[in-house]
């Protein structure tokens, strides 16, 4: 190393262990002024589970340190306390991983079970926040609440050092719509098809998943006698239908869909992933269709809890429109 090279190294581990020196550091106990959250306000979706990114920020004090709640104030009743968060209330869990092997109502019970939840709670280890499926029970709107902060010297109470934020239940999630077709006998040429959608529909009743495949004019293909089917799956194109999903009970094809029941107080649906996805792939043969080409829609979607239930429940709807072509007889 050159003589230069050495002095300027010097210079630099010399100012900085000066600097380290000169800097004021806090003494051990030292329990900061401003305590904040990064997300304010901190918005979560009712009856689904929402965590904060980052914990509380606790300007410098010294760790650890313990957060807890102290009192919640409701925007909605003029600042007024709330327990409407602190309740405690029913709501399923997960007791494992739940995979295509839990393929009996059976071996899932294993997976699943209930327990006793706050809607809203504040981990006491670094004052993360957190929303549960709990929050299926309470009023939207904006909340705003107290912490005490302490750790081995001092404790703090801080006023309102965020709000909450809940937002009305969203009970579906249509994470893809995709429709492509093709010349019958060949599998290498697709054209992009714009015009396809899904939508899904809940209501009162069983709980059942019906899924429809309709023309552009509203009529709708028959999964009983072909009209419509699971596309091939291969190992360079790894398709799934969508009983891979809904294995608990014998699938059911009528004359104008395809129905799954699915159990009871499941937190979400599908409760697992295949192929790090919930896409589905089915085909409309040419034969059945005015354009003589092979109709091929995908969808992905994810049911969640409705207002007033912490799980999925109900009938649902899911209708697929081919919009760019018409129903052979």
């Amino acid at each position: 190393m050159k003589p230069i090279t050495k002095y300027i190294l010097l210079i630099i581990s010399t100012g900085a262990a000066l600097f380290i020196a000169c800097t004021k550091q806090p003494p051990q106990g030292y329990l900061g002024n401003k305590f904040f959250y990064l997300s304010s306000p901190f918005v979560g979706v009712k009856g689904r589970v929402t965590i904060s990114a980052a914990p509380l920020q606790v300007d410098n004090s010294s760790l650890p340190i313990t957060v807890n709640l102290v009192a919640l104030r409701s925007s909605s009743a003029a600042g007024k306390p709330t327990d409407a968060l602190t309740k405690t209330y029913e709501i399923p869990i997960f007791l494992g991983e739940v995979t295509p092997a839990d393929s009996t109502p059976e071996l899932l019970a294993k997976k699943l079970g209930t327990a006793q939840y706050k809607p809203f709670n504040v981990n006491s280890n670094g004052g993360r926040l957190e929303l549960t499926p709990a929050t299926a029970y309470v009023d939207t709107g904006t909340y705003d609440f107290d912490i005490e902060v302490k750790n081995i010297r001092a404790s703090k109470i801080i006023k309102s050092v965020a709000k909450i934020q809940i937002n009305p239940s969203a009970p579906f999630q249509l994470i893809r719509q995709f429709a492509n077709s093709s010349a019958p006998n060949q599998e290498t040429v697709f054209t992009t098809q714009a015009a396809f959608t899904t939508t899904a529909v809940r209501s009162d009743g069983p709980n059942k998943i019906i899924i429809r495949f309709v023309d552009k004019n509203g009529a709708t293909f028959n999964p009983k006698t072909g009209q419509v089917f699971p596309r091939v799956s291969t190992p360079a194109n790894l398709r799934y239908e969508f009983k891979q999903y809904a294995p608990y009970y014998a699938e059911e094809k009528t004359d104008t869909a395809l129905v799954y029941k699915y159990p009871d107080k499941v937190p979400n649906f599908p409760l697992y992933l295949l192929n790090n996805a919930y896409l589905v792939s089915y085909r409309i043969p040419a034969a059945n269709n005015d354009l003589n080409v092979n109709i091929n829609p995908e969808f992905s979607i994810r049911l969640w809890p409705t207002d007033g239930v912490p799980y999925v429940s109900g009938t649902w709807t899911i209708t697929n429109t081919i919009n760019f072509a018409v129903k052979l007889p």
